[in-house]
């Protein structure tokens, strides 16, 4: 049997994640880790996750690979551990099918996971790992899947924004009436991170930032252009 192992300086892996988030093919393609029998977009997603429970329930939440699964959450507490089943949602640039925008792209990638059945999602997490969505509502996926899913809780980890401030990533969870998403705001070192709730759509925030962002630019472009063709008149 293949020994199973279980992270346990949180923060270390957070710096050793550093060179694969900031390669999104890597993320996307790359293999089993070293010593680690977990893709690399699995495990980070894994990270993330724990990053939220330990927000939550406390610093002894982790995870650890499995030769049987996509990885295991864990706490250490209490010793509940759930295995845990990934999905992607991303576009991959070598396949010519790119995959639809908002909330239709993560419905395609779980109900893709919905048709292995009962006994595939009986008592496991489902984790969908996402991308390139553009605005999506949380409340449209619940509604979509409720009730058609034998999985003990959904996630949907999905990458918000990334600059020279770190990058930001959303996890929400949906319940059968409600859902709940967090913010992961991670240095660009990647030598700390911060958890909080988010209320509102997790990526409407962003996307209106970068909207009045580009708006201001172009009005600003507009000025400048008025301006020079007054100086010439």
């Amino acid at each position: 049997m293949k020994e199973v192992r279980m992270i346990k300086d949180f923060k270390k892996l957070l710096k050793d994640f550093e060179p694969m988030v900031k390669d999104p093919d890597f993320l996307r393609t790359g293999r089993s880790i070293t010593n680690f029998s977990l893709r690399p977009r699995e495990a980070w997603a894994n990270w993330l996750l724990c990053a939220v429970f330990r927000k939550l329930n406390g610093d002894e939440v982790t995870f650890s690979d499995d030769d049987k699964c996509d990885g295991i959450i864990i706490d250490r507490k209490t010793g509940q551990c759930v295995e845990t089943e990934h999905v992607v949602a991303m576009n991959f640039p070598d396949r010519k099918k790119q995959l639809p925008k908002g909330e239709a792209r993560i419905i395609e990638a779980i109900n893709q996971k919905i048709q292995r059945g009962v006994d595939y999602a009986e008592g496991k997490f489902l984790v969908v790992f996402f991308d390139g969505t553009d605005l999506w509502y949380r409340n449209k996926v619940r509604e979509a899947i409720n009730g058609r899913h034998n999985f003990r809780a959904i996630y949907l980890v999905g990458h918000a924004t990334s600059g020279q401030d770190g990058y930001v990533y959303t996890v929400t969870e949906l319940h059968e009436t409600f859902s709940v998403s967090y913010k992961v705001e991670i240095s660009d070192d990647f030598t700390d991170f911060r958890v909080s709730e988010i209320r509102d759509n997790p990526m409407a925030k962003y996307k209106f930032i970068k909207y009045l962002i580009n708006t201001m630019r172009w009005i600003a472009a507009k000025l400048i252009c008025f301006g020079r063709r007054n100086r010439g008149s």
